[in-house]
């Protein structure tokens, strides 16, 4: 019904052949609740490998086709959308701390298992944790004779049951008594991880997002990534890779979901040709600006300017995303929000992306300094 939604359909089954059919054959509210099958159909489906580079073994997306894979699993499944943004988010950012630093082939071998072996990956980054920047995770590691003893905890962490390895970003001491940056790659079967339920909410509890403790969990030293960086300087590349890759990702799903409602709305041909085409001019705005981000992020590399310019993006659509979701449930009134359960779904999903860091108070005048020259700082 939209020509956006075309296109996200269309690369969904280029890269990811017969997952949209799979997903479509089971009802909403059952891929929304806890144990969907969401995962497992997008493992079974080489969805892991989505963003893995082709010379291991991985599909090798663009920004711009992982912006539209993820719209069209934010339509079929808003909970699969937001759990497969954190597990392509921590992919592209370990694809991008590896290719930045000196990396042995062992590392690389861990990104090819991802593809190879269908592994999913979340995220204990501090992206989640308001006024955290990405030393500030919550997990911690210990040097041990042989490797580190890892703990803390993540939440929420999307994929907490589905998950096969967690990325986790720590501080470690420096051979100059400093602090460098390292990224721990934890098997998610590895004695010491546990699960507690925290999720509470009925939107997007399939993305499995509770509570993920680590208490002294065993890695060996080839699992301790430890990019040669300097704090203040690739460290905040780092930072800027993963904000970037993260907001262009949720965006994307978020804006899938409400084009799904709008898809329903335009179908019932409810209200005027005003009415509808204010609704399909929303929704397609609101790909449209993702859409540019992502074909910046696949044409310059990532800095400073192009994180102001997802940030800006991500806002708009934000808004963008609240107004047609509004317009869409009143075209197809109050008949179809009580006798139809994916309306009100949809309706209140179309609001989360706002709670999704930045906030727009967090990062306001970090904006408009930037706009007057000064460099974007984000935590």
């Amino acid at each position: 019904m939209t020509r956006g939604m075309d296109s996200a359909r269309e690369t969904c089954e280029k890269f990811l052949p017969g997952l949209a059919e799979a997903l479509a054959e089971v009802p909403l509210l059952e891929l929304e609740s806890p144990g969907s099958p969401g995962p497992e159909l997008f493992r079974r489906h080489a969805g892991p490998g989505l963003l893995v580079p082709t010379p291991y073994g991985g599909a090798g997306a663009s920004a711009l086709q992982a912006a539209r894979v993820s719209r069209a699993l934010g339509a079929l499944s808003p909970s699969l959308g937001v759990a497969t943004a954190m597990h392509n988010f921590s992919v592209a950012s370990l694809v991008a701390l590896v290719a930045s630093a000196d990396a042995s082939g062992l590392e690389w071998l861990v990104i090819e298992g991802i593809a190879r072996d269908r592994l999913l990956v979340s995220s204990a980054f501090a992206e989640g944790r308001t006024g955290a920047g990405v030393l500030d995770s919550g997990v911690l590691a210990v040097p041990v004779e042989g490797g580190y003893l890892v703990s803390g905890s993540k939440k929420p962490c999307s994929l907490s049951a589905s998950m096969n390895l967690i990325t986790a970003s720590v501080a470690l001491p420096g051979a100059d008594g400093g602090t460098e940056l390292g990224v721990a790659l934890v098997p998610a079967d590895s004695p010491g991880i546990s699960r507690r339920a925290f999720w509470q909410a009925p939107f997007l509890a399939g993305a499995e997002s509770d509570e993920v403790v680590l208490e002294e969990v065993r890695i060996p030293e080839e699992l301790m990534l430890r990019p040669q960086v300097e704090l203040g300087t690739g460290l905040d590349t780092l930072q800027t890779v993963g904000f970037v890759w993260f907001e262009l990702l949720v965006t994307s799903v978020y804006t899938g979901a409400v084009a799904r409602l709008a898809e329903s709305a335009l179908r019932a041909g409810k209200g005027s040709a005003t009415d509808r085409a204010a609704l399909l001019t929303g929704v397609e705005a609101a790909i449209a600006l993702a859409e540019n981000v992502a074909r910046i992020v696949d044409e310059h590399t990532v800095g400073n300017d192009e994180l102001a310019t997802v940030l800006t993006a991500r806002y708009a659509v934000q808004e963008l995303l609240v107004s047609a979701a509004d317009r869409a449930a009143e075209l197809l009134g109050g008949l179809a929000f009580a006798t139809t359960p994916d309306v009100g779904h949809l309706l209140a999903v179309s609001r989360a992306l706002a709670f999704h860091p930045p906030s727009r108070g967090a990062t306001a005048q970090a904006l408009l300094d930037h706009h007057d020259g000064a460099p974007l700082r984000v935590r």
